[in-house]
């Protein structure tokens, strides 16, 4: 567990060059993509880094150890990026610079789980918490307005959450994982046979739950994970399977503003080939488009939304990384996925092969789980 003294102690240089330099496209701002980048020696340690579609890097911010998710704060040029499980730290970082603002750490008897969303307003932050000696899941507050700290906690009616977002009308998804874990064992599940994934619609005002969705008895092991929400509501969400490895149900589904969850259909072999763990799920520009990685399979998988029509995957040894890559810029349909291997890729439904870019400056990071798209103001 990393203290904030500790934390800005290890924060390495910033490289920076500022984000408004990308080449405009069709007479808009160029998107920029925020993604942690695992150390690849000792010398090279973990970074959260900014790139663009021209292959350049941005900036390139050392961090203590590896981030995970990052999310970008409402009408401010601040984001944020999470520590992976079980890690207590937090940096509120300039978008435009990548110098670290503030460090931000989870209470005593809390912690983590990498992932957070802020209201529409920019001022208050929502953070996914494990109540260690309890191992119910939270959602902690932190008011951005006031310097990040902890105003208040509500539950999210579940084990283990982990991704989180906004929904309407005041209300927040959570994917509550269903797996208890502590500290001092790490990613270990102490809960294997009793688990209870869920999806949890939770309201911001009191902290009631408007829907908890399980998947059954039979589905236990299917912890959900990720999600991926559209402006209409709806959320893809992405599982990865704790059961036995020859039982692999379906991993990616659709789950409705009304509390139904249903599951994408895909070939088997094609299922197979995801080997039970979705590490990233994400919406097209357009949003007609689901797309979700697997780093254990090496797999890229889509879907169309609205039919739930299956079509096709595209092979990428350990992607994870995933994000809309130009919504409203031409390529509504195309994707960014980056690989733990190194390299950022564009990948879409249509295509054959995915589309190397960046290489010489960008091929060499180990990119870690996520990314984060930004269109600069």
């Amino acid at each position: 567990m990393i203290e904030r003294r500790t934390f800005l102690a290890q924060l390495g240089a910033t490289l920076a060059s500022g984000l408004g330099a990308g080449t405009a496209r069709a007479g808009a701002a160029p998107p920029v993509f925020i993604s942690a980048a695992m150390p690849t020696s000792e010398r090279d340690g973990a970074a959260v880094n900014a790139f663009d579609l021209d292959g350049r890097l941005l900036f390139s911010t050392r961090l203590p150890d590896r981030g995970h998710d990052a999310t970008a704060r409402p009408n401010a040029a601040e984001i944020v990026v999470f520590a992976r499980r079980p890690g207590n730290w937090a940096a509120i970082i300039d978008r435009r610079t990548g110098e670290v603002r503030r460090v931000v750490t989870s209470p005593p008897g809390r912690h983590f789980f990498g992932h957070g969303a802020y209201s529409p307003d920019g001022r208050l932050l929502y953070a996914t918490e494990n109540d260690i000696a309890s191992g119910q899941g939270v959602l902690g507050i932190y008011d951005a307005s006031a310097g990040y700290v902890r105003v208040g906690e509500m539950p999210t009616h579940g084990l283990g959450p982990h991704d989180l977002g906004l929904l309407p009308a005041g209300t927040m998804l959570v994917a509550n994982g269903g797996t208890r874990t502590q500290p001092e064992t790490g990613r270990e599940i102490l809960n294997p046979e009793t688990m209870r994934p869920s999806l949890a619609v939770v309201d911001l005002k009191g902290g009631e739950p408007r829907h908890v969705v399980e998947l059954g008895p039979e589905l236990r092991g299917l912890s959900i994970r990720h999600l991926a929400i559209a402006p209409d509501g709806q959320a893809a969400f992405a599982c990865q399977w704790e059961g036995a490895p020859d039982e692999g149900p379906l991993l990616v589904g659709l789950f409705d503003p009304d509390g139904r969850a249903r599951f994408l259909e895909m070939p088997e072999d094609d299922l197979a080939a995801l080997d039970n763990y979705v590490g990233s799920v994400a919406l097209s520009g357009s949003e007609r488009i689901v797309a979700a990685t697997s780093p254990k399979g090496g797999t890229v998988a889509f879907w169309e939304r609205a039919s739930g029509r299956y079509l096709g995957r595209r092979k990428l040894p350990d992607v994870c990384g995933l994000a809309a890559a130009a919504p409203g810029l031409g390529a509504s349909e195309l994707f960014v996925v980056t690989s733990g291997h190194g390299g950022t890729y564009l990948a879409g439904a249509g295509n054959r092969d995915l589309s190397r870019f960046g290489a010489q400056v960008l091929g060499r990071e180990a990119w870690d789980n996520h990314v984060l798209p930004l269109i600069p103001a």
